[in-house]
């Protein structure tokens, strides 16, 4: 009974003193915060108070006050801030176990700052950050932070309220702007007491590589890699400037937000500065381009050295000031002496003295002031061409020219610039290798030194050209005519000797200018596949085709059988009477007789049989031959001298078998022979006249 007494007397004084502690903090007033500090007053009455700590549950934080003053009425205290302490309720601890909640307000903030400037690549967020502003909520709404966004093309305001602005920690908010481009004035409100404001920008420009290429002897094509350019449509409110010298506009050729291209003029060896600025906000820091020295081409020499050519850009020999420039060109392990730059307005050659040497596939180095060319071509040295056997070919067309065919060895190895003259005309090179070249002549070329330049190195070797025989055109007869000879390498002061067959003689007329045709005057002659001689200065000209003379072959115009038995054959190309065999079937003709070339005559050994009409007849000139046919004479002379047929009968013996011969031949050559009606016209045309003879005979 004693002991439960002693427990409720216990409890009674407990909570009669919490009651008495409680009833001594009468209120707690915070200060103005500084960027550490944070004062505030309890103020009480009797009794012994004393703080032993504070929490918070948003940002979860422990201070431990210090005690700064006292008196019989008011405590003093001051914590710690950190950068999680914001504006929200404090609970404070109380030695003696009280606790007591109270909303300190943290009015004053700090380290108001952006730590991020909006972006292509952060999708155009701004994040800022700061001391002791609220991540707000529905608890704290009058304290709602406003930040109003002003640039050149909108204003915009932004705010907590709405959740436009997004806290990221207790330090860090953000909030997205517009795809724009330029400054950025920033306007803050927290509250009702809180002002501030802040100058920004959407990101600087960043320039990350510079790449150039050629376009002219002296434009470039400069292209800017990078970030932040904004959209085309700032295109126009961009500036570039290389050297300190502005870009106009007109020389963009490409723009978006992370590549420019644009054209710029320049012919040497320099390092520029390159700034851009968009909209009044400016890259950083300017990006250094170097133009080096660009070796495009390189000639090769012969092993004995020469001067070397080098093109390419950027080669000068001077700066822009007109100081020479420390020019060095190293070939292999070789210097190439006194570099000189041989077009001072563009800077594209450069020439330099190389000593003799040999290899091949050697580096080759331009350095201008310590900047150094890369990738540049190889060079080498080569061998002079060495010159063996040379022939002339060609094409019996005679649109073309003939070729040469050069033999030899190191004709191209080294250096593919081949040039070929005949004394000093250039001749046209069709193909080319290392072992022969293949050229074209003009159809009135001479004889002389035919030249290989490779290069720069040459051979020479003497060569006689001879005239050469393509074709031949005239229309010959047995009587002679003019001859002319197509061929290459004809010329006047020339005096060919031409005769065909060893005996018929072709005496010379002309030879025309261009050298291709020579005419002559051939005396009469037969034969066909005759041989050609032609020889100039007791050499043979060439005749690689083979090509061979045929006089035109005879021809028949008429046939007669005469009454004296002889035979009449009328044509041309008939030849001399040495040269003609005429064979009769059954019979020989012979003796024959030439008149004009046209006219042959020659008689039969006996009379032709009486059974048959017509005969064939074949004429030979010199293995030239014509056939034709003839109609048989009809009464042989000799039966009318033996059986004394008189005049008269003989009319009646002759018209009438005559006339119903001319019918019955009529019919006969329509119907099997019209092929040679020519012939059987002009033997009834003959046989008509034959009797006519004999009719006069008869009477006479």
């Amino acid at each position: 009974m004693i002991k439960q007494i002693y427990i409720y007397l216990f409890i009674c004084i407990s909570f009669s003193i919490t009651f008495i502690i409680s009833q001594s903090v009468t209120n707690i007033g915070p200060n103005p915060n500084t960027i550490s500090n944070l004062t505030f007053k309890v103020t009480y009455s009797g009794g012994l108070v004393n703080l032993k700590n504070l929490t918070t549950d948003i940002s979860q934080n422990l201070y431990i006050p210090q005690e700064t003053y006292r008196d019989q009425s008011n405590i003093i205290y001051s914590i710690t801030l950190n950068e999680n302490s914001q504006t929200e309720t404090y609970r404070f601890h109380f030695e003696n176990g009280f606790i007591k909640e109270f909303l300190m307000d943290l009015k004053i903030k700090f380290n108001f700052k952006v730590v991020s400037k909006p972006s292509f690549s952060n999708n155009n967020t701004i994040t800022l950050s700061g001391l002791y502003f609220q991540p707000y909520n529905s608890n704290f709404s009058d304290n709602d932070l406003y930040i109003k966004a002003i640039t050149s093309e909108v204003t915009k305001t932004f705010s907590t309220s709405n959740e436009t602005i997004k806290f990221i920690n207790s330090t860090h908010f953000t909030f997205q702007m517009d795809n724009l481009a330029g400054l950025i004035d920033l306007e803050l409100k927290e509250g009702g007491e809180y002002r501030s404001s802040l100058n920004t920008s959407f990101e600087n420009p960043k320039i990350t590589k510079i790449e150039y290429s050629q376009a002219s002897t002296s434009q470039s094509f400069i292209t800017i890699f990078g970030e932040d350019f904004r959209d085309v449509k700032y295109k126009v409110n961009s500036l570039i400037t290389v050297g300190g010298s502005t870009i106009f506009q007109s020389s963009y050729i490409f723009y978006n937000e992370s590549m420019i291209i644009f054209k710029f003029i320049n012919t040497l060896t320099k390092s520029f500065d390159i700034d851009i600025s968009v909209k009044g906000v400016k890259s950083i820091q300017p990006f250094k381009l170097q133009f080096k020295p660009k070796v495009t081409q390189i000639n090769s020499l012969p092993e004995l050295g020469g001067i070397v050519t080098i093109k390419g850009f950027f080669l000068n020999s001077k700066s822009d000031n007109g100081t020479n420039t420390n020019l060095l060109v190293k070939i292999g392990t070789k210097t190439c002496t006194s570099p000189t730059s041989t077009s001072a307005d563009n800077y594209i050659t450069l020439i330099c003295n190389l000593e003799s040497g040999v290899g091949s596939d050697l580096p080759v180095v331009v350095s201008i002031d310590g900047i150094s060319s890369v990738d540049s071509p190889n060079f080498s040295y080569y061998r002079s061409p060495t010159l063996g056997s040379i022939y002339i070919g060609g094409s019996g067309n005679l649109t073309e020219h003939p070729f040469m065919n050069i033999s030899g060895y190191d004709l191209t190895s080294g250096n593919d610039n081949i040039t070929v003259y005949l004394d000093s005309k250039s001749l046209k090179v069709i193909s080319k290798s290392n072992e022969y070249l293949i050229v074209e002549l003009p159809i009135n070329s001479q004889s002389g030194n035919i030249t290989v330049f490779k290069g720069l190195a040459s051979s020479s070797i003497t060569f006689t050209i001879k005239p050469i025989i393509r074709k031949l055109s005239g229309f010959i007869e047995t009587q002679g005519g003019e001859l002319s000879i197509h061929g290459a390498f004809f010329h006047n002061n020339d005096k060919p000797l031409i005769i065909i067959n060893d005996n018929i003689d072709c005496k010379l007329k002309s030879i025309n200018l261009a050298g291709d045709i020579i005419s002559c005057d051939l005396s009469n002659g037969t034969g066909k596949d005759l041989i050609i001689d032609m020889r100039l200065n007791n050499s043979i000209i060439s005749n690689p085709n083979d090509i061979k003379f045929s006089y035109q072959s005879p021809t028949i115009n008429s046939i007669v059988h005469n009454f004296d038995n002889s035979i009449t054959i009328v044509g041309s190309s008939h030849g001399l009477p040495s040269t003609i065999n005429i064979i009769n079937y059954p019979l020989q003709c012979y003796d024959p007789k030439v008149i004009n070339f046209t006219t042959t005559i020659c008689k039969l050994i006996s009379s032709l049989p009486n059974d048959t009409l017509e005969y064939e007849i074949q004429l030979n000139v010199n293995g030239l031959i014509v056939n034709g046919t003839f109609l048989r004479y009809l009464i042989p002379p000799e039966y009318i001298v033996k059986n004394g047929i008189s005049r008269s009968s003989l009319i009646i013996a002759i018209v009438v078998p005559t006339v119903s011969l001319i019918i019955g031949l009529l019919i006969f050559a329509l119907l099997f022979r019209f092929q040679r009606m020519k012939n059987i016209k002009s033997s009834i045309k003959n046989s008509f006249s034959n009797t006519k003879k004999k009719i006069e005979f008869a009477f006479q």
